[in-house]
């Protein structure tokens, strides 16, 4: 498929066109409950139902925290690109600037990864409804076995990659079509033990016996899933409004990620059995719905193959953008600093296709891509809770269109202490997590100094400037273009 790249050009004549509105970006983020599917089962196959449904409302509740600080940055750099890793450059330059780079690609990382890691959940999803006595095996790496749902997660890529090349609005389309069906299902689940008389309450067990690691390093696993709602943010230069369209965009998709991951873990874990979410820790969503009507798992695998994929065209486009708005903020090198005919950051997108398709080959584990690409995000997800702080300090001068209360001042210093915890406890235990070990965490360790490297030869080879440690933050905005009557 031909690039269309335009040529070089300034940062500020790249932007992409301003398109979208506030329910374009919770529509884009509306897949990212698909991590109901990814690490859930794990969770509560392996510290009981309880335990689970605590980490995924404590985390919900942090989301929504979070998005709520990341709404006013979004609203203070309403014309830079880069979203959250953006928010922790502009915050942390003027003490640090390598944190940008650092930032950026820990973000790239937990949105890159989960491109194989949710095909790999496709995959799997597609290999136990139709194909359960397939066993055949490509070629095997190390501990990977590269099998069926390994390509079927190597093609899923390939073509979640290619629409995003051909333009967001063409992602979107896909997400109207399939998020309403997507929705069903999760009423279905959310609603049909309890309905069928199913539930009991003597299926919430708990395995804890005071192992508050193991507690802890789930938080961080399951973290990526339920953070990720945060994803609208990456989107505010393309809101025609962005204060208004990136607000409501951030606290409605947080909001509803709130009540999917309070309810459907609560009732499918009082539905199942601890032995139905060992054997189905990602099916386990079609195991509850067969318990209803058996007739619909076939149609339910679909709907569900189709939401998990909507969440990698997310992904993508969330990836290729921060990558974007690193190299146009100067950060990384100049390649991934260009659009295509259609807008759209195509270098950066592929480059991200690559290294999805490396890490297929090479971990090729959905737990495990997990714990190599939580370790960017979460680190990413703290320094831009930490620049709220920062920039509410250094620039108090810079216009606010949204301006929380100072309330939320002491409430990001429980957040950035609280993520700062599970990533610490996280990184530093992976085995805790059935099959994470030090090569995951050493893996998301590399990916972040490759970004680093790409930012010292950005800055002394080709913008060929001195290396500097620290940056001038500006009190105020340098002046911008009026909008137009369309973009409010």
């Amino acid at each position: 498929m031909p690039d269309n790249t335009t040529p070089p050009t300034s940062a500020a004549d790249t932007h992409p066109p301003k398109t979208l509105r506030w329910y374009d970006g919770f529509m884009l983020a509306l897949p990212i409950a698909n991590g109901l599917f990814i690490s859930v089962g794990y969770v509560i196959g392996a510290i009981g139902a309880v335990p689970a449904v605590v980490i995924c409302v404590l985390l919900s509740v942090v989301a929504l925290c979070q998005n709520k600080l990341f709404s006013e940055m979004a609203a203070m750099f309403a014309d830079k690109a880069g979203g959250v890793a953006m928010f922790a450059a502009e915050g942390w330059k003027r003490y640090f600037t390598p944190i940008a780079p650092i930032a950026a690609f820990g973000y790239w990382c937990g949105w890159a990864l989960v491109l194989s890691l949710v095909g790999l959940t496709i995959g799997e999803l597609v290999h136990a409804q139709w194909f359960p006595d397939n066993s055949w095996t490509l070629f095997t790496l190390g501990s990977v076995a590269f099998g069926l749902p390994h390509a079927i997660s190597a093609v899923t890529v390939i073509a979640a990659t290619a629409l995003n090349v051909l333009g967001i609005r063409v992602a979107l389309r896909f997400n109207q079509v399939i998020g309403g069906a997507f929705v069903v299902v999760l009423l279905a689940l959310a609603i049909g033990p309890f309905a069928s008389g199913q539930w009991s309450s003597a299926n919430l067990t708990s395995h804890l016996d005071g192992n508050w690691t193991s507690f802890v390093v789930w938080l961080y696993v399951s973290a990526w899933a339920i953070y990720g709602s945060e994803l609208c943010a990456i989107f505010a230069p393309e809101y025609r409004d962005t204060t208004r369209d990136s607000s409501r965009a951030l606290t409605s998709i947080a909001l509803f990620m709130v009540g999917a991951y309070t309810i459907v873990p609560l009732a499918t874990a009082g539905q199942l059995t601890e032995d139905e979410f060992l054997a189905n820790p990602i099916t386990y969503g079609i195991v509850s719905i067969g318990h209803i009507s058996g007739g619909l798992s076939g149609l339910i695998t679909v709907i569900l193959c189709g939401a998990l994929f909507l969440s990698m065209i997310s992904s993508s486009a969330d990836a290729g953008r921060a990558l974007y708005g690193l190299s146009a903020d100067k950060m990384s090198i100049t390649q991934l600093d260009q659009l295509n005919s259609r807008g759209v950051p195509s270098r950066a997108l592929w480059a991200t296709m690559v290294v999805n398709l490396g890490i297929l080959i090479f971990v090729g584990n959905p737990v495990a891509i997990l714990i190599a690409s939580n370790l960017g995000y979460i680190l990413a997800i703290t320094l831009a809770v930490i620049a709220f702080l920062l920039l509410r300090k250094d620039r108090p001068h810079w216009p606010r269109p949204i301006r929380l209360p100072n309330i939320w001042i002491p409430i990001a210093v429980l957040v950035a202490a609280f993520n700062l915890i599970i990533l610490v406890v996280g990184a530093l235990n992976p085995g805790l997590s059935y099959v994470g070990s030090v090569k995951e965490v050493f893996l998301g360790l590399a990916l972040l100094l490759i970004g680093v490297v790409l930012f010292v030869y950005r800055k002394l080879v080709q913008d060929k400037v001195p290396l500097t440690l620290r940056e001038p933050a500006e009190d105020r905005p340098a002046p911008a273009l009026p909008q137009t009557s369309e973009t409010r």
